[in-house]
């Protein structure tokens, strides 16, 4: 494939986490310009990145993220909403508060840029999703609906605001460094579960996410894709 990246300038959002971080090196390797929204974290200080120090509980954050990003790049051709509050709460102690916390930035803040990169000549919007969105696990309820609802929002998004692309990617679990010594059995459980056998590296899904973003992809929108090891596709009993 190609490299048509080079030139170009994507927005990433939560770029500091594991996930985040990889997609923004990945693309900068490419020779795009990454525009990076974080709140707490940070990453190293690279040519062509622009850090976007914006938390999600401010006002306007969308907005600030979007006209952020145009002021330091000059335009935005990708968008990829990342960002995710993964708290656990079991479901009969679930607040009000705690699914508004989680809703607004899994839900509330993705719609707002996704509306606001249509009106910014965005070419392809990529959301993040979870596994979660469609298989229950304790004390992840409201984590997963709020996926869930983000799946609903590609499927709309896709429909309403063509000829921007709006797609989504469910992850499984990947990995990050320390994983398997402080969640073993979380790690054994997935990779027993799992038909690779395995969780996903951040290099994997920063490739998927080249693809789903490039050319070779152009006739996809409103669609969100599994990136599991096949655990989707497995029976549950």
């Amino acid at each position: 494939m190609a490299n048509e990246f080079s030139g170009k300038v994507i927005l990433v959002t939560g770029a500091s986490g594991t996930v985040g971080s990889q997609l923004c090196e990945h693309f900068l390797n490419l020779g795009a310009t990454v525009c990076a929204q974080v709140n707490t974290g940070t990453l190293a200080a690279r040519e062509n990145l622009h850090l976007l120090r914006v938390d999600f509980s401010t006002p306007n954050a969308a907005g600030a993220i979007i006209q952020s990003a145009i002021d330091a790049a000059g335009k935005i051709d990708f968008l990829i909403n990342n960002a995710a509050n993964q708290e656990v709460h079991s479901f009969g102690e679930t607040t009000s508060e705690d699914a508004d916390r989680i809703f607004h930035t899994n839900v509330s803040i993705p719609a707002e840029l996704i509306a606001l990169a249509a009106k910014s000549n965005v070419q392809v919007c990529l959301n993040i999703s979870s596994i979660e969105a469609n298989s229950a696990r304790p004390g992840h309820a409201i984590y997963g609906a709020s996926k869930a609802a983000l799946d609903s929002l590609t499927r709309s998004a896709g429909q309403e605001l063509a000829p921007m692309r709006t797609l989504g990617l469910r992850l499984g679990l990947v990995g990050k460094s320390g994983i398997d010594q402080a969640w073993p059995e979380g790690v054994n459980s997935w990779k027993n579960s799992a038909p690779l056998a395995r969780y996903a590296r951040s290099t994997e899904v920063a490739g998927i996410v080249e693809f789903l973003l490039s050319s070779a992809n152009a006739w996809a929108t409103g669609t969100t894709y599994d990136f599991d090891g096949g655990i989707s596709a497995k029976a549950n009993w």
